[in-house]
């Protein structure tokens, strides 16, 4: 039998999925430091389907822009759940690249993103057809127009947290209750 070294430059295919088998149990933390070893260990770290889950809540203050767009380009159709609470330098501009390069999102909090407006909701309804759940909760710019964005686009959606969202009216509930008929929980 064939000696491998772990270290080896000449990988068989069988080591390489092992790797990226290993890989898929690691935080993003570990990911990250993983990706700075070496070519291979980038490429495997990197993989988009070792980036499902991403929760950015302890890295908040250096999520920007830039950081969702790179995070959507890595991720595209692997991604199904994205925490971005309480980042709040996330705009519309990151969420527009986002939603479009990520339409398998089930699960999306933007809690205490004070800077989305209905702009990032209307790329959601168009994009994020799978979503399930969405938290808006003290997204103080959105208003009726999110809930109707909401309701025309994203028709799975079950759980929806729109708490501190003074801007919605009964109007943007009424949008709510026709459009989403598997809703289980709204918080507001």
């Amino acid at each position: 039998m064939p000696e491998y070294s772990f270290w080896s430059q000449e990988e068989t295919k069988e080591v390489t999925e092992t790797r990226k088998r290993i890989f898929s149990y690691l935080d993003i933390v570990s990911l990250c430091r993983c990706a700075q070893v070496c070519r291979s260990w980038n490429k495997l770290a990197m993989d988009g389907s070792n980036w499902q889950d991403v929760d950015l809540f302890f890295f908040q203050k250096n999520v920007n822009t830039a950081v969702v767009e790179s995070l959507a380009r890595r991720c595209g159709g692997f991604l199904k759940v994205l925490s971005l609470k309480g980042c709040e330098n996330v705009q519309d501009t990151a969420m527009r690249s986002f939603c479009s390069k990520c339409p398998n999102i089930e699960r999306l909090c933007l809690a205490k993103c004070k800077l989305i407006t209905d702009s990032t909701c209307e790329f959601i309804g168009r994009y994020c057809h799978r979503l399930r759940e969405l938290d808006l909760e003290n997204c103080t710019a959105i208003t009726d127009l999110t809930m109707k964005f909401i309701s025309e686009g994203c028709k799975r959606i079950e759980d929806l947290n729109i708490s501190w969202c003074l801007n919605i009216t009964d109007r943007g509930m009424a949008y709510i209750c026709r459009g989403c008929p598997n809703l289980k929980t709204l918080s507001t």
